[in-house]
C-alpha cells in the first residue's frame, strides 16, 4: 500500500495543483484577453491612421508630403 501511494500520491497531488492553476487563470486570462484586445485596436487604428495620411494633428504635423 505504501508503494502504491507513493507512485499515484504524485500523481494525485500534480492533478490538484494543475485544477488549482486552472481555476486560478480564468479570472486572468480574462484581463489578459482585454488587454491585447485593446492593444491590438490601437495599433490596427494608428496604422491605418498611417497609411491613410491622416497624423494627429497635436505634434504639429499635417499629414501632408512635400
Amino acid at each position: 500500500m505504501k508503494s502504491f501511494l507513493e507512485e499515484y500520491g504524485l500523481v494525485v497531488v500534480a492533478a490538484i495543483i494543475i485544477g488549482l492553476f486552472i481555476a486560478f487563470a480564468t479570472p486572468f486570462g480574462n484581463s489578459i484577453k482585454t488587454y491585447i484586445t485593446s492593444t491590438v485596436d490601437n495599433f490596427a487604428a494608428s496604422s491605418q491612421s498611417a497609411i491613410s495620411g491622416s497624423m494627429n494633428p497635436g505634434n504639429g504635423q499635417t499629414g501632408e508630403t512635400q
